[in-house]
């Protein structure tokens, strides 16, 4: 056996097997410890989380055709306002009457009150292209006949159960200086039990809004047209 230095520790080697083996310092612990950390880094990292996003309705055939007629009114989408809970990126589910679960793998694409009016604004687009009516959001800087503002109360769901949304919102008649305030709450089945199904069932209750919007709208245009019909027709004042 011969001995030799090893720069911070002297190293003998086995004369019979050639193999140097460390004196005064043991380099052997150490790096198995460097590679348990690198292996476990690389074999149980975290699960990515994954980003969601609300779909707006299937547009039907009529109302594409529809699209390309002369616009008869104009209807601006916004703002729409969300509880402080709901201002952050993960989706609400509840579990109880009292609780709430945000988790940091299943997280909304971008801003929920952005995708709503988003939703919304496509939405009502479909639903009114026959009323001759051009939908847009309130980030466009055009002053329209009539305002949308939405005041959500409750977003949220529980899987293999059902979606609520209650919401407050406001219809501004921006000629005449009018608006009108409606109270919506719906609560929509959800068998499934994925976040895909919870976002899926959101959809559809916002679905559900459009519709009640776009029928209250379309209400409140023909009312004011018939109106205004009924002045024209009214007979003129005669006396001298």
């Amino acid at each position: 056996m011969r001995m030799g230095s090893s720069g911070d520790g002297l190293v003998k080697q086995d004369s019979g097997s050639g193999v140097p083996v460390a004196c005064g310092v043991v380099h052997l612990p150490i790096v198995l410890i460097l590679l348990t950390l690198i292996f476990s880094g690389c074999y149980f990292r975290s699960p990515s989380a994954k980003y969601y996003t609300l779909s707006a309705m299937q547009c039907p055939e009529d109302s594409i055709k529809a699209a390309g007629t002369v616009s008869r009114f104009t209807v601006a989408v916004g703002p729409v306002i969300l509880p402080d809970m709901l201002k952050r990126p993960q989706i609400a589910v509840r579990t109880e009457n009292h609780q709430m679960v945000f988790s940091e793998f299943h997280k909304w694409a971008g801003l929920l009150k952005d995708d709503i009016k988003r939703v919304l604004t496509e939405n009502l687009s479909s639903l009114l292209a026959s009323e001759g009516a051009t939908v847009f959001t309130d980030d466009t800087l055009t002053e329209p006949d009539y305002r949308v503002v939405v005041n959500v109360n409750r977003f949220d769901g529980k899987p293999g159960d059902s979606v609520c949304l209650d919401a407050v919102w406001t219809l501004k008649d921006t000629k005449r200086q009018g608006s009108a305030v409606f109270h919506y709450h719906v609560t929509e089945q959800c068998p499934g039990q994925t976040y895909t199904d919870i976002v899926h069932t959101q959809s559809l209750v916002i679905a559900d809004l459009s519709h009640a919007l776009a029928d209250k709208i379309s209400e409140t245009v023909h009312s004011k047209s018939q109106g205004s019909q009924a002045e024209g027709s009214a007979p003129a004042n005669t006396e001298k």
